[in-house]
Formats: C-alpha cells, sequence, structure tokens
C-alpha cells in the first residue's frame, strides 16, 4: 500500500527490492512527485492477523497499481489499479497478496493536478483508476504485459509523466501555505497564515480543498505528527529505554498531555506510550 512509516532514504528506481522501497522521482517530475514506491510481496499470502504495516497520513495522494505474479511470458495479472486520497485518519494493513505493488505520491498541493478531480472528493477514500484517466484500460494492459517488474516502474514513470503534461499550475498560495506549515511543523496559527500570503482563511480552506484534499489545520496536524514520531526515533535512537513525550510535546507546542495524546492517537491510531512499547 502506500503512505508507509516504515520509509528508508529514496533510491534509484533500477532495481525493485522485495519489501517496501521508495525511488527517486525524475528530475522532470520531482516538484509534483514525493517519490515512487514499490512492494514486492512473498509469493505466498500472509493471512489475516496483526497488522503487518501501519499506513499514516501525510497530506499526500498516490495512485496505486497492483499485479499478481508473473505468468509463463512475464505478464502480470494486474489485481488492483486505484487513486488514493489524502488521509485524516490511519489506515492498518492486516492482509498481503503476493506480487508487485506499484505507486506514485504525489507531493501535498498536487492532489488536483495529478488526479484532475478536487482532492476533497477523495479524501479516505479509494476510487477506480478507470474513473481518473480516459485511456485506463489500454494504459494498464500495456504495463501488465511487460515482461519484468523494473519495466513495470519505467511504464509507470511514463504514465505519471503523461498525466501532468498539461495539467493546471498548483496556486501560488496553495504552495506558499504548504511550504510553510511543512517547514513550522504544523507549529503555527492558519489565521496568521493566511493573511501573510495576502488571502482569507476561508479562501486558504477552499483553496486546499481542492488541491490537498485535507483543511489547513488537519494538514498542519499531520506535520506535527510526523514531527514527534522523528523526534521519538531520534531519542530511542540515543536512548533507546526512554523517551521523555513531555517534552517532546512541549517543544512542538501541544498546549496540554491530553491534546497530544488525542492528536497522535487519531493520526497513528496508538497511544504514545503503544508506539515505543
Amino acid at each position: 500500500m502506500h503512505r508507509s512509516n516504515e520509509r528508508d532514504q529514496p533510491t534509484p528506481a533500477a532495481t525493485i527490492p522485495s519489501g517496501y522501497a521508495e525511488h527517486l522521482a525524475p528530475t522532470d517530475l520531482a516538484q509534483y512527485v514525493a517519490c515512487f514506491w514499490t512492494r514486492l510481496a512473498p509469493t505466498v499470502a500472509i493471512a489475516d492477523g496483526p497488522a503487518i504495516h501501519r499506513v499514516l497520513p501525510d497530506g499526500c495522494v498516490d495512485i496505486v497499481l497492483g499485479f499478481g505474479r508473473a505468468g509463463e511470458h512475464g505478464a502480470a495479472e494486474l489485481t488492483e489499479a486505484i487513486g488514493v486520497g489524502s488521509m485524516t485518519r490511519p489506515l492498518l494493513i492486516t492482509r498481503q497478496r503476493p506480487g508487485l505493488y506499484l505507486g506514485v505520491r504525489f507531493r501535498p498541493g498536487y492532489a488536483f493536478a495529478a488526479l484532475g478531480i478536487p482532492a476533497s472528493e477523495l479524501t479516505d477514500e479509494r476510487i477506480s483508476y478507470s474513473l481518473l484517466a480516459r485511456d485506463a484500460a489500454a494504459e494498464l494492459d500495456a504495463i501488465s504485459a511487460l515482461a519484468t517488474n523494473e519495466t513495470r516502474l519505467e511504464a509507470m514513470v511514463a504514465l505519471v509523466r503523461r498525466r501532468l503534461a498539461g495539467a493546471c499550475a498548483v496556486p501560488a498560495s496553495v504552495r506558499a501555505a504548504v511550504h510553510r506549515i511543512s517547514a513550522a511543523q504544523g507549529g503555527l496559527r492558519i489565521a496568521a497564515l493566511a493573511s501573510s500570503i495576502g488571502i482569507t482563511r476561508h479562501q486558504l480552506a477552499r483553496l486546499f480543498a481542492t488541491h490537498v484534499g485535507v483543511t489547513p489545520k488537519t494538514f498542519a496536524r499531520v506535520m506535527r505528527a510526523h514531527a514527534v514520531i522523528a523526534r521519538v526515533d531520534a531519542a530511542r535512537a540515543a536512548y533507546p529505554r526512554r523517551v521523555d513525550w513531555s517534552a517532546i510535546a512541549y517543544e512542538l507546542g501541544y498546549y496540554d498531555q491530553p491534546h497530544f495524546i488525542d492528536d497522535f492517537k487519531a493520526l497513528t491510531g496508538t497511544t504514545p506510550g503503544e508506539w515505543t512499547g
């Protein structure tokens, strides 16, 4: 699936390793694309059971293609082709089919340019790719017929390049707001942000509904939760037995402990203690 909390540094799309991996976008797509990603699953399906993968909100939208095992002549059965919207809650994956998942993760703010529909229509939803592309069947059949997973990934890159050709420009106000919220790790007032870029808070909310899929406030909450996780990971690397959650919450501007715990649980699906337990 997509939007993993188990990310490593992206690698070039030359080979596809087992498990989850992220691949750098070509230079001409880097403005729009956070990364391409792959998940190469075992040939034996993992049965239902405890969560094997936790997908966290990150303000992005994805296109995801799923393939079964390659056949005698290299062709692979297409099992899934969807657009995945911005998320406001975590998703737990408890079952994993054999085969390959290919995905592209678009940067926050580029949802409308990538999918061609207002991002708010897809929030917390998945929609068939056939509803997002005029020539979807031919595109997907061509990718399925390729001989290797590496060439399928290359074809996915080409598909995204075609989708973005002539795409609508993302308003400067959206790009500025996404950048400032991300840079501040969610620690800013939305009304002040809107005023500083020359629009009203209501206008900013409408633009985010179209281009991001979540409200500016929700996007700020998501960015702050990711900042918490990054600091927890750093703290555990230095002091594996102790994480000072209260200090981290204070540094990132949560006004009290219950507010922090409620926010963290809503966006990760666990309490702070469960996260590190």
